[in-house]
């Protein structure tokens, strides 16, 4: 739950994941699958089993495959799909994006989207296909004036720590009309204190793992095939989940006012 103002979302991909962010303090989770190539839509069967063992709210990563956010008419039929299911399930919101060839946010398919999202009662972020947009600062105007409520970014780069100047510029811009979440890879309790002391925010999201100590430990170096996948396996850290929320919430807590 949201503490002193602040609310941390875990991406996770996993059950196990799932419930040790929760007992990290995450107040809310990101839901996908494959988190290793950025995430896709997770399955009927990984959505149910969370939902049935956490209490916080679990927002379900919508995105129908790897690469580019800009999807073709049948593409688009498989997202309305996977949304009509996680409308079904009870899920309390998606995380989104769709984008035209020119780098813009598409306008036709966001309509769509929204329009099934009030369907469903599903709180709508619009995930990092904002960083791929070609203008941040117009893509932000677009997102107002669609209505929706958050948006996850780095700032357009490879990190939040440097996206930072254009993350004070979308946050100024966003007039509390749209909640500016920074999140990428490596979030730390150390960089997120500053992040959310330098930008006034409320939310952040991050994914915050360790490798695993349990699983496979035999592995056969000689079969590469990327169906393998690697033989260390990433999951949610509660220590570093806790370690994030305090520091954060201490920092949220120190902001003048």
């Amino acid at each position: 739950m949201a503490q002193c103002g602040f609310l941390f979302e875990a991406c996770v991909d996993s059950l196990f994941s799932a419930i040790q962010a929760e007992k990290g303090g995450a107040g809310r989770l990101e839901l996908c699958a494959a988190l290793s190539q950025g995430g896709i839509t997770p399955s009927y069967g990984m959505i149910k089993a969370v939902l049935d063992r956490v209490r916080i709210p679990v927002h379900v990563l919508i995105r129908p495959r790897a690469g580019d956010f800009c999807y073709t008419e049948d593409e688009i039929d498989v997202i309305c799909e996977d949304i009509h299911m996680a409308g079904n399930l009870k899920v309390h919101g998606i995380a989104f994006g769709a984008l035209t060839p020119d780098g813009d946010i598409d306008l036709q398919v966001m309509t769509r989207i929204i329009s099934l999202c009030k369907r469903y009662e599903l709180s709508m972020t619009f995930h990092r296909a904002f960083d791929a947009t070609r203008n941040a600062e117009k893509s932000l105007q677009t997102l107002l004036e669609l209505g929706v409520p958050r948006v996850l970014t780095s700032g357009q780069g490879e990190t939040v720590t440097e996206g930072l100047p254009l993350l004070k510029v979308l946050v100024e811009n966003s007039m509390q009309r749209i909640s500016i979440m920074p999140g990428a890879g490596g979030i730390t309790k150390d960089n997120a204190a500053r992040i959310v002391s330098a930008l006034d925010v409320t939310e952040l999201h991050g994914s915050a793992r360790s490798a695993s100590d349990f699983g496979q430990s035999f592995v056969n170096e000689t079969i590469t095939l990327a169906m393998l996948g690697t033989a260390t396996l990433m999951v949610a850290d509660c220590e570093k989940v806790r370690a994030i929320v305090q520091a954060c919430k201490e920092a949220r807590h120190n902001y003048p006012a």
